[in-house]
């Protein structure tokens, strides 16, 4: 039996071989080279501070101004009186400052004279949050001002961070946005531009605006940047705490500077007012010759190092970048930091000699022998049963623990499958029985006539067929952030939300049931052309409240959940047998995606065994279809009111009126017997539009 020898002793023992001479080698070096080092750290730091406000100022705008041209050129600020465009739009500005900290208000004029701003109010003076009432804390103020002559009538709202909002208020103002220096010089460039620094209409403050055409032409994208933001974020660059950075404007003049640290430091130096003189000099002079200034220059005892010199063309504005630092912070602390990185370098590179020696020499057929074998565990291999034998004691351990391993994952991949164990590994969580009430989004599906298949075909067919029917639909599913809980026979449970947050939870189950439907006619259109049956799936789906977890006995547990979501869901998907629909969904799952998919209201009905009532709808695409289905939804609502109100004559002529449109629409020949019957039976007792299930 071999011997085995401390991991620990062997590196040690190749330490002491090598690392007296190579680290006095090395930290002979580093001294050697701390003063070229110290000299090249303060130049790298000045230069780095140029280029992160020059960044600031040229690739900050720029991404905003992007933004902006993304939004004029997009069809919801071209459009024209379309009140979901409106909301669309006051949407896009809110996200816009949510996004962008350093834009004080987005908004955008037409050429009518109408305007919609959106803005944070912390700029506003005391008066005027008295006067407009706006709530404590943070929010942002939308404004709508409305086409015509002055004076407009101006109607604005208060967002709170939770996206909900206070009253609309409605008031007169003589505001023109035609007027206002950002839209005048865009409409005349026809382009992107920058103002020059001017004291804004909507608060007390003076800032720089942003101007972006619409690329229609009837109006101008804006933003505002107020001083006192820029001033804030110019703080943020300094690299040190009594650093100065100022930019001024080629007009003359300056505007933006850097806040004074706090005189309560104990390092806040008080010369800071005599070094802002010298820095306003120093772009006065870089304004007046067009060359970089650096020099050193001495305040309250301190030599400072000022550079000031112009930035590129920015949209048509010109600004000069002014530094001022004190050297001594550039270069006391370097000190000290160049010394010890000498000596951490020394001690770095003499480790990893070691480090590779040691491995490379002792280590490596071992680790690479171990390495294989874990890859093959990991793949769920486990025809290696050689274990790894070495003369070091942590190596021997790993070997035994790894072999363990492969014998332990062995054994319990005799009761659960391959698949299961993988997705297992990558995913390790709680085992507990247990769970948390959310709100999830529940999918049921089913294959009509699925019985009478299973009567015509091999077992072995239909086992393939179902597989491969399974990974489309399922295909869809996880791709769409949902979770398939089981398979039940030829049905598919699927649930969102859980066990990850999904706050789009509700829209992504109806992509998922949209696109799980069109894979699954693919795949029966591929099937049919080669002679064989194809598959057709119904599908239900629902929004409630359950409790998802691990759910059964400690030695054996199930992830799914628990609620009457889930039975609402199966209900639904059985409706689609009475309609002849493929989904169906329940009000809960149509009214928070009505702006995303087309809905049409089916019915409103009581399940059986049940006895609340529900909306039916059944999606009829995205929203970019919605021009498609709008003839056809029209005339469908029209029958479906006379047909509420019991005026089955009207609804009997408007529900043929629907199915002229669309002759191979199964719910309208539903509705057109049922109003058949009522004219000819006559209309149900305390009739009210709902329909009661008596099957399932």
């Amino acid at each position: 039996m071999w011997r085995s020898i401390p991991f620990s002793v062997t590196i040690l023992t190749l330490m002491a071989l090598v690392v007296v001479p190579l680290t006095s080698v090395l930290l002979w070096l580093g001294w050697r080279s701390v003063d070229l080092l110290e000299q090249r750290s303060a130049d790298q730091r000045v230069s780095h501070l140029e280029s992160a406000v020059e960044g600031f100022l040229t690739d900050g705008l720029h991404v905003v101004i992007s933004v902006g041209q993304t939004l004029a050129y997009g069809p919801s600020f071209n459009a024209t009186e379309n009140p979901v465009t409106d909301e669309e739009r006051r949407r896009q500005l809110i996200a816009l400052l949510d996004r962008h900290q350093a834009v004080q208000s987005a908004f955008v004029g037409y050429a009518d004279g109408s305007f919609i701003y959106a803005g944070r109010p912390e700029s506003f003076t005391v008066e005027q949050r008295i006067e407009m009432d706006a709530p404590d804390g943070e929010s942002i103020i939308v404004r709508v001002i409305e086409a015509g002559s002055a004076p407009r009538t101006e109607t604005y709202w208060f967002y709170l961070p939770d996206g909900s909002h206070g009253p609309a208020r409605t008031t007169t103002t003589g505001f023109d946005a035609r007027a206002r220096p950002w839209y005048v010089e865009a409409m005349k460039a026809k382009q992107a531009i920058l103002t020059d620094p001017y004291r804004f209409a909507q608060t007390p403050e003076a800032g720089i605006s942003a101007g972006i055409p619409l690329r229609t032409g009837i109006g101008v994208v804006g933003f505002d940047f107020t001083l006192r933001t820029l001033s804030e974020l110019l703080t943020a660059y300094k690299i040190t705490a009594n650093s100065v950075i100022v930019v001024g404007h080629l007009g003359g003049g300056v505007e933006i500077e850097s806040q004074p640290c706090a005189p309560a430091l104990p390092n806040c130096l008080p010369s800071d007012s005599l070094v802002r003189q010298f820095l306003r000099k120093a772009i006065g002079e870089a304004i007046a010759t067009d060359a970089k200034i650096d020099r050193q220059v001495e305040a309250g005892g301190h030599v400072y190092r000022l550079i000031a010199h112009r930035m590129p063309v920015l949209l048509g504005q010109r600004f000069v970048i002014g530094a001022a630092v004190p050297v001594h912070e550039l270069t006391a602390e370097s000190q000290v930091l160049l010394q010890r990185a000498a000596i951490a370098a020394a001690v770095a590179v003499a480790l990893a000699v070691i480090g590779a020696l040691a491995a490379s020499l002792i280590l490596s057929r071992s680790i690479a022998r171990i390495t294989l074998k874990t890859e093959r565990i990991r793949q769920l291999d486990f025809s290696d049963r050689q274990p790894v034998q070495s003369r070091i004691t942590e190596i021997a351990r790993l070997s035994d623990a790894v072999e363990n391993m492969r014998s332990g994952l062995e054994i319990f991949g005799r009761y659960v499958s391959k698949t299961l164990v993988q997705q297992i590994m990558r995913s390790p969580a709680s085992s507990g029985v247990g769970g948390t009430r959310r709100e999830v989004t529940v999918m049921f599906s089913d294959i009509e006539g699925f019985s009478r298949l299973t009567e015509t075909m091999e077992p072995e067919l239909l086992t393939s067929r179902l597989s491969r029917y399974f990974e489309a639909l399922g295909s869809a599913i996880t791709a769409n952030r949902g979770t398939i809980d089981k398979y039940i026979g030829d049905s598919i449970m699927a649930f969102w939300n859980a066990p990850e947050t999904d706050p789009q939870h509700v829209a992504n189950a109806c992509h998922a049931a949209l696109q799980a439907a069109a894979a699954g006619h693919a795949l029966s259109e591929k099937w049919r052309e080669r002679g064989r049956p194809g598959f057709r799936t119904r599908f239900g789906l629902h929004t409630g409240p359950a409790v998802v977890g691990n759910v059964g006995a400690r030695e054996r547990i199930n992830y799914t959940l628990v609620g009457q979501v889930a039975n609402q869901a199966s209900r639904l998907e059985g409706m689609n047998k009475v309609y002849g629909t493929e989904i169906l969904a329940s009000g809960e799952v149509a009214g928070p995606t009505s702006t995303l998919f087309v809905w049409r209201h089916i019915d409103r009905v009581v399940a059986v065994g049940t006895t609340e009532a529900h909306d039916v709808y059944e999606p009829m695409g995205e929203a970019a279809s919605r021009a498609e289905h709008a003839d056809f939804l029209a005339a469908w609502e029209k029958a479906r009111e006379a047909y509420v109100q019991g005026r089955f004559e009207e609804a009997l002529a408007g529900f043929r009126a629907a199915a002229a449109l669309r002759e191979a629409d199964p719910p309208c020949q539903v509705f057109i017997g049922r109003c058949e019957n009522f004219l000819h039976d006559g209309v149900p007792a305390g009739w009210d539009g709902t329909w009661h299930m008596d099957r399932k």
